[in-house]
């Protein structure tokens, strides 16, 4: 472990980590002064102590031993601090302008024992061409990053609009699983980051209909390739439907058809994508997934929801359960076993109150993996939140540590607090 690197601050990092707790303390209070017709902020701030709790390795190597209990269970403790701020200029009827920040202190064991530093690099080298991010304060069992992820203008005139800069590009129908959104892949599992990840692109519609539309998209990635596409966005028997075809990073033919509607009084989404390699047209190393969901309501108290995804994986993809947990790099990774089911249910137990449960079942041979999450948040005030999360993987898939394959457990605890501005 390179200790010296990870300890040592420069004094331009110690200006910058000054100057982002100066905002995170300062710019909730301006909120109101600052904002009017022509200028909008506002965001949040939230604090997240978590401890994840893993079997214990058959040999477990020294620097590991702290972290042991007389349980014999590995126990990783972190603290995160998140402050969010979105700021908007309304210039005229026409342009938009807005940048929008995601500032991180990260605390831990999850931080000391990165030895290789990629949690530190991937936080500055996010997968997007540009990258407004920085670890402006590095120690050894801590980070500090501050970073853009939405910096964008957009020009809006009668039936076109038009975005261009980083931002979020969303073409899921379903719930959990989005084959269609090729363009912003997400770790379902990452609770704490509700935007989602941006991407730098360009974005074109125009509506052709009360209804209708033709969306345009492209974008670049950290590797200077282009992933486009066309949407045609369409009603048919009062299901919205949407028709994509374009390509993924320049290297795979991208098709795809997505839904939405109503099934007498549940709601049905799907959507099915197809990427083939342009290079190997002919073979089975394509990608083809379909996932489908209803959910309803039952009375005014609780909601129900049921999603599937079927999948023909590439004949070379790796199945392994923790590549779940975190964003996948692209779309063609978000399946991990050719079925995988998930079942959730949410209660509001009074206006202040609402517990839930998720679960998703893999039911894969080489997986045979389960997970269960309940969650419970509670409404303190009109801008004050505290919620609880526990996170349950059990499956077959690698130690961290040692990288043995065996079937094991982990559980992960969460109390999150929030506050909005």
């Amino acid at each position: 472990m390179n200790v010296n690197h990870k300890s040592s601050i420069s004094f331009i990092k110690m200006k910058y980590a000054v100057v982002l707790a100066t905002i995170m303390l300062v710019m909730p209070l301006l909120t109101s002064a600052q904002s009017n017709d022509k200028f909008e902020l506002n965001g949040y701030i939230t604090n997240m102590q978590y401890v994840s709790i893993s079997e214990m390795p058959d040999i477990i190597p020294e620097e590991f031993k702290d972290l042991l209990e007389d349980d014999n269970n590995l126990y990783n403790t972190n603290i995160n601090f998140q402050n969010r701020l979105n700021m908007y200029w309304y210039a005229n009827d026409k342009w938009t302008f807005s940048a929008q920040m995601r500032n991180r202190l990260i605390i831990g064991d999850q931080i000391r024992l990165d030895f290789n530093q990629q949690i530190e690099k991937s936080y500055e080298n996010n997968g997007n061409y540009f990258n407004p991010a920085w670890n402006v304060a590095v120690g050894n069992s801590y980070i500090l990053n501050l970073a853009f992820d939405r910096l964008y203008a957009d020009y809006s005139s009668g039936n076109l609009d038009v975005t261009v800069g980083k931002q979020r590009i969303n073409w899921g129908k379903t719930f959990a699983f989005n084959p269609n959104d090729m363009f912003n892949t997400y770790s379902y599992f990452d609770f704490d980051y509700e935007e989602r990840p941006g991407t730098d692109a360009v974005r074109m519609m125009y509506y052709t209909g009360a209804s209708t539309s033709v969306e345009f998209a492209a974008n670049i990635d950290s590797a200077a390739q282009v992933t486009a596409a066309l949407k045609w966005n369409i009603n048919v028997n009062n299901y919205d439907v949407q028709l994509i075809g374009g390509m993924l990073q320049e290297s795979d033919l991208a098709l795809g058809i997505g839904w939405s509607g109503y099934v007498k009084n549940a709601s049905w989404r799907g959507e099915l994508s197809w990427y083939q390699p342009f290079e190997n047209f002919a073979d089975t190393t394509g990608v083809v997934m379909l996932s489908t969901g209803l959910d309803f309501n039952i009375g005014s108290k609780w909601n129900l929801q049921t999603e599937m995804m079927f999948a023909h994986l590439s004949e070379d993809k790796k199945v392994s359960m923790l590549n779940a947990y975190s964003s996948p790099s692209s779309v063609k990774d978000l399946a991990i076993s050719p079925f995988q089911i998930l079942g959730s249910g949410m209660f509001q137990a009074s206006p202040l109150s609402t517990f839930s449960l998720a679960c998703i079942w893999y039911p894969h041979q080489d997986i045979k993996g389960i997970f269960v999450s309940p969650s419970w948040s509670y409404s303190i005030s009109d801008n004050f939140n505290a919620s609880f999360y526990w996170q349950l993987f059990n499956g077959k898939f690698p130690n961290e540590i040692t990288q043995e394959v065996k079937q094991q457990t982990v559980n992960s605890g969460f109390v999150r607090f929030k506050y909005s501005f």
